[in-house]
């Protein structure tokens, strides 16, 4: 996926943000795999805004290896193809005119190779198995942005426990736990 450049200054100030508390998480964690949890950013831009999820695949299909049976392959193949349903996953306020344009689904589940970050993890923990999610939105008015309701709980009910969100737009950076469906309100 080729994010869009705009955007990517707002992940850059994401990242910043998150960076002490990364550190920590890692130190304390060491990049820990825990199923039920997930991490999902929401970046907004000037063009519009990147939504992404990292999460160990079992809290998405159920299990985390790759599959070999056709029921897994089934189970795998509709989650995939909810996960591409972007706008059923989350609602964007209607002033910002936002049409979802890419989605990209990363596991090694599917054969993808696995950005540098998860290498140690799948080396030390060959069956854990995670799915990295972006859904880009175009938007008309990316200015008028003020709410992501989010609905991955009621797509996936038995994966997630809570979900650490974390958002940043031109006006400011917040984050907050989410242990049900809710609505992330991106103005301060």
């Amino acid at each position: 996926m080729k994010y869009p450049s705009l955007l990517i200054s707002s992940f850059s100030l994401l990242l910043a943000l998150s960076a002490s508390n990364l550190h920590a998480e890692e130190h304390e964690q060491h990049g820990a795999h825990e199923h039920g949890v997930a991490t999902l950013a929401v970046a907004v831009g000037t063009e519009g805004v990147e939504i992404t999820l990292e999460s160990p695949a079992a809290n998405i299909v159920g299990f985390e290896h790759v599959p070999s049976s056709d029921a897994d392959k089934e189970t795998l193949d509709d989650a995939v193809k909810k996960l591409e349903a972007g706008d059923e996953l989350f609602t964007l306020n209607p002033e910002a005119e936002c049409q979802l344009q890419d989605t990209e689904v990363l596991s090694a589940l599917l054969g993808d190779e696995m950005p540098a970050e998860h290498e140690h993890q799948q080396e030390t923990e060959a069956a854990h198995n995670d799915m990295d999610i972006a859904w880009s939105y175009a938007c008309a008015k990316p200015t008028e942005l003020k709410e992501v309701a989010v609905k991955l709980f009621a797509a996936f009910p038995n994966g997630f426990q809570h979900i650490k969100a974390e958002w940043v737009t031109e006006k400011g950076a917040s984050a907050m736990e989410l242990t049900q469906d809710t609505t992330l309100t991106l103005t301060p």
